[in-house]
């Protein structure tokens, strides 16, 4: 049955990305610009036609006059005509003595707010609705003094706000179109500098792509600030690969060159076993094969070990171990492979006395740096009197693994070169691959902790590990 596919994840566009945030923040920006070219639209022309308003108000109220009480005007009908220069605007106009009776004009004009709301001996403007439409009004009071008091007229002039939002529309349009100019320009710009401002992305991109496999140094194009951290931890992923790549390379032409050897070696025994005729010749040979053998069975048991402790040291997943354990398992592992049987004696600290021997590191690394210890007891320093001390204690706010023997010790010339990956004594008392040490020294400088060898007083070595109790690897 087949498995349905997975979609392939969707790939993430910074220049999209930015794109939709700059064109999200145009929209907004364009709508609020709108807004405001509207209302100054409005603005304006409600300002352009109230003046005239005003104006013809005032026309009128110059043409008032009071004879023998009786109000008399000559219509200036030049101010109503600036108001009709719009085809479909009407012009209404009303003009009532104080006491209501008409004068002169439309009756039925919606009359003016309640008075005392401002100075109404100068035009005021108010919206209200005439015949259906919806027109601006001005108004003012003319007061003329008569025989026996003062008389108030009151003009009013109306017009319907077809010219008036003709022109709103029309600087808005024009607004507008300006404004859509602006913003593509804007977005053009803003394309361009996004593309300007990716550019060294795409100069990495094609220095990556133009390189060789095994080219590792550093990024040479230029970046921006931003991108700095970036490269900087690309380079550094470049500068780990090619050192797991050098030491793959030199792990390799190492084990290359170390097997090489004892196999020519093992053929030519093999060839020797073959041609032999005497039985007992013949048994001395195999027993060289088989020597060989056990030592190329053990060469390569440490290659194989330096190989998994070179990767896990890359990977550094660390979790709480029990060294304790470790250490058992170490020796258990270990001591069964010497012949004759040596004598091995374990110390650890009591259950339940103080804290748990824990450390946080590798299991398999730390394990295997231990069987290499005693291993390394076991082939240098072991004798057929003596035996062999597994010390584990508390020391100095972390955790000490000794490990003390009863053979010739370590020459002092060759202290510095001991943990050397290849490195042996001049006259080993049992063969090796020379790996042992080296392979101790690489784990306890992961995770952090020192490794010291001291010739013991009376002949013997001790080879101590200290690890910190707390996360302290490199």
């Amino acid at each position: 049955m087949d498995r349905p596919r997975t979609p392939p994840p969707r790939r993430i566009s910074i220049r999209r990305r930015l794109l939709t945030v700059l064109l999200a923040l145009f929209a907004v920006g364009l709508g609020a610009i709108f807004l405001l070219v509207r209302g100054y639209a409005n603005q304006t022309a409600d300002t352009t036609y109230d003046q005239l308003l005003r104006a013809s108000a005032l026309s009128i109220a110059d043409s008032l006059q009071l004879v023998q009480d009786a109000w008399q005007m000559d219509m200036p009908y030049a101010a109503l005509a600036l108001l009709e220069q719009a085809p479909r605007d009407r012009v209404f106009y009303r003009v009532a003595a104080g006491g209501g009776a008409l004068i002169s004009g439309y009756g039925d004009l919606p009359a003016p707010p309640a008075r005392g709301q401002g100075d109404a001996s100068t035009p005021q403007l108010y919206a209200a609705a005439y015949r259906g439409e919806p027109v601006r009004i001005a108004w003012m009071e003319r007061k003329i003094a008569g025989p026996r008091e003062t008389e108030t007229a009151i003009i009013q002039v109306a017009q319907t706000r077809e010219a008036r939002n003709a022109l709103a529309r029309r600087i808005l349009w024009q607004g507008t179109l300006a404004l859509i100019g602006f913003a593509a320009a804007a977005l053009a710009l803003a394309y361009w500098g996004l593309r300007r401002s990716l550019a060294p992305i795409r100069c990495v991109e094609r220095e990556l792509a133009g390189r060789s496999a095994s080219d590792l140094h550093p990024i040479a194009a230029p970046v921006p600030e931003e991108l700095d951290m970036l490269v900087h931890a690309l380079d550094g992923f470049m500068a780990r690969l090619s050192e797991n790549l050098d030491t793959l390379r030199l792990f390799i032409a190492e084990a290359a060159h170390q097997l090489r050897t004892p196999l020519a070696a093992l053929h030519a025994q093999m060839e020797v076993a073959l041609d032999e005729d005497d039985p007992a010749e013949q048994r001395r040979s195999l027993l060289a094969v088989l020597r060989n053998a056990e030592k190329l069975s053990r060469l390569v048991n440490q290659l194989l070990s330096d190989a998994s402790v070179i990767h896990r040291s890359n990977v550094r997943q660390f979790h709480p171990v029990d060294l304790a354990e470790l250490l058992s398992q170490a020796v258990y592992d270990t001591v069964p492979q010497a012949d004759p049987q040596p004598d091995v004696r374990l110390h650890l600290p009591p259950a339940g006395a103080g804290d748990a021997p824990r450390v946080p590191g590798d299991s398999l690394m730390l394990r295997e740096a231990f069987k290499n210890l005693i291993d390394n007891a076991l082939r240098h320093g072991a004798n057929d009197a003596g035996h062999i001390d597994v010390r584990l204690d508390r020391h100095d706010g972390g955790w000490r693994i000794m490990v003390s023997d009863q053979g010739p010790g370590i020459p002092p010339a060759l202290a510095n070169t001991a943990f050397e990956r290849f490195a042996r004594g001049p006259d080993p008392r049992s063969p090796g691959a020379g790996l042992g040490l080296s392979i101790i020294k690489r784990v306890v400088d992961i995770h952090g902790g020192s490794l010291s060898l001291s010739n013991r007083v009376g002949g013997g070595l001790d080879a101590v590990i200290t690890l910190p109790a707390s996360a302290g690897h490199a």
